[in-house]
């Protein structure tokens, strides 16, 4: 009797089993087709939210007024005349006719004189030098010279630290000579024996001589009477010692 009883019980099993089969069946023709879906959408099929960033060419100058002048520290006068301030510089003489000397010092000397308004990323100091000839006037050739440096100048190699250097020449005659329409300038007229390549241009409205060295570039233009010579090294864009030559401001306002 147990044994039928218990047959029974497995039958009635069997028989919801299918039962439930039959009417998950009719609930739609594949319940089982559409298993595992949901998770190949969140895992094999991700959405990704990318960002785009524009990327900016970083600035190849900076103004002036950003760098430190070696000498600015350096106080006499004040002067009524610049053959004045020219005697307070040569009594301090110490047998170079390039004689350290203050902004405010050239400026006052050389009241016509202009410097670059921009320099180079990376620029830093100012030497500055007014030249003095052996009877204590003020020399032409050159008048004043400048250097441009990365670090404190003559602290590290000129060839390392020494960016740019700037020659200032007091010189009437070939100024007048570049106004005139008519002169013949030639590309080689400031070309020395280290020059490989010489270009004449046009920078800024004005005649712009380009002399390439192993060892860099040299700009040369005139301004008033004076003919300005600037030797920026291989690494110094030249796109930035274009603008320099260009873009000047009175030294007299950065000698505050």
């Amino acid at each position: 009797m147990e044994a039928v009883v218990v047959r029974h019980r497995r039958s009635f099993g069997v028989l919801t089993v299918l039962l439930a089969v039959v009417l998950l069946g009719g609930c739609g023709g594949s319940p089982f087709a559409a298993l595992g879906n949901r998770s190949s959408h969140w895992i094999n099929e991700p959405k990704v939210t990318t960002t785009t960033i524009e990327q900016t060419d970083a600035p190849k100058e900076v103004p002036v007024t950003t760098l430190r002048w070696h000498n600015a520290d350096i106080v006499s006068g004040p002067f009524e005349t610049p053959e004045e301030v020219v005697a307070a510089v040569f009594a301090r003489r110490e047998g170079d006719r390039f004689i350290q000397a203050s902004p405010a010092e050239i400026a006052a000397a050389v009241p016509d004189l202009v410097f670059p308004a921009v320099v180079p990323v990376g620029a830093e100091w100012v030497s500055s030098q007014l030249v003095v000839e052996n009877n204590g006037s003020l020399s032409a050739s050159p008048t004043a010279a400048f250097g441009i440096w990365s670090a404190e100048p003559y602290t590290r190699s000129r060839s390392v630290a020494q960016m740019i250097v700037i020659r200032v020449f007091h010189d009437p005659e070939a100024a007048a000579e570049v106004e005139d329409p008519d002169s013949a300038f030639s590309c080689a007229r400031f070309a020395e024996d280290a020059t490989e390549e010489c270009s004449l241009t046009e920078l800024g409205g004005r005649p712009t001589w380009n002399l390439r060295s192993s060892s860099g570039v040299t700009l040369i233009w005139f301004e008033g009477e004076y003919r300005y010579e600037m030797f920026g090294r291989n690494f110094v864009p030249l796109e930035v010692l274009e603008q320099m030559a260009t873009e000047s401001v009175p030294l007299a306002e950065l000698a505050g």
